[in-house]
C-alpha cells in the first residue's frame, strides 16, 4: 500500500514536470528561436540559428522536480526580477546578436574581467565608444542608439545599465571560481548570443545552486556562499 502511494507520487510529479514544460511552450514567454526578421541579412553560424536561449541551462533552471515555472514564487509573489523571463528595459537597445554573432565580437572584449574578478564587468561607456566613434551603424535606428552613446560619453557618464541577474543581498556569489571550476556561461545564464534583449534563463535559486555543488562535489557549507 505504502509502495503504490509512493509510485502515484512519482506519477503526480512526472506528469506535473511535462505540463510545465507544453504549458510554458503555450505560454509565450519564451520566444528564443531567431527568426528570419532577427537574423537579417547577418552571417549566423549555423550552430546558433535554431537553438533555444535556455539550451544547456543547468538542471534545466530547476531548483528541485517541482520547480515549475509556470508556478514560480517569484512569478506569482513578486520579485520579478528574480524570476526566468525578467526582461528589463535598458538605457540603449543593445542585441547580443549583432554584437556576437553577426560581429563575432568575443565575450572577453566587453566582460574583459569575467575569469580575474569575483564579479563580471558591465562594459564601460569608453569601450562602446571606441567602436562605436568609428562605427555609426547601418540603419537608422541603430545610429539613434549609437548617439546615445556619444551622449553618455560626451556627458562622462556612465551607460545606467539596468542588473538582469540581481541576487539578494546576503548571497556572496564568487564569479572568478566557478569559471575557473569550469562552469560554461550558459549553465547559468543560458545562450546570451541568440538574446537581442538579454533575459533571465532561471530563477538561481538556492536549491539550484546546492544541486549543482553536489553534483560537482564543491562545498555545500552554509559560510560558502553566506558571510
Amino acid at each position: 500500500m505504502l509502495f503504490m502511494k509512493g509510485r502515484k507520487k512519482l506519477l503526480f510529479l512526472v506528469f506535473l514536470a511535462i505540463s510545465s514544460v507544453v504549458l510554458g511552450a503555450l505560454w509565450g514567454g519564451n520566444s528564443f528561436l531567431l527568426s528570419a526578421e532577427q537574423s537579417g541579412s547577418a552571417q549566423i553560424p549555423s550552430a546558433y540559428e535554431r537553438i533555444d536561449a535556455r539550451a544547456g541551462v543547468w538542471n534545466d533552471g530547476q531548483a528541485a522536480l517541482w520547480d515549475l515555472h509556470i508556478i514560480d514564487q517569484f512569478r506569482i509573489f513578486g520579485h520579478t526580477g528574480r524570476a526566468r523571463g525578467y526582461k528589463p528595459e535598458q538605457p540603449i537597445n543593445f542585441s547580443h546578436v549583432t554584437h556576437v554573432m553577426k560581429h563575432q565580437i568575443d565575450c572577453q572584449y566587453c566582460h574583459w574581467n569575467v575569469a580575474k574578478s569575483s564579479y563580471a564587468a558591465i562594459p564601460e561607456v569608453q569601450t562602446c565608444y571606441g567602436c562605436h566613434q568609428l562605427i555609426l551603424g547601418e540603419t537608422e535606428e541603430q545610429r539613434h542608439e549609437i548617439q546615445k552613446i556619444r551622449e553618455y560619453f560626451d556627458n562622462n557618464e556612465p551607460i545606467p545599465w539596468v542588473k538582469v541577474h540581481p541576487m539578494p543581498d546576503y548571497v556572496s556569489f564568487n564569479h572568478k571560481r566557478h569559471i575557473k571550476a569550469g562552469i560554461a556561461c550558459h549553465e547559468c545564464h543560458g545562450q546570451v548570443p541568440v538574446m537581442d534583449v538579454v533575459e533571465r534563463a532561471t530563477s538561481m535559486k538556492m536549491g539550484w545552486c546546492i544541486d549543482c555543488h553536489r553534483e560537482k562535489a564543491a562545498s555545500i557549507d552554509c559560510y560558502t556562499c553566506h558571510y
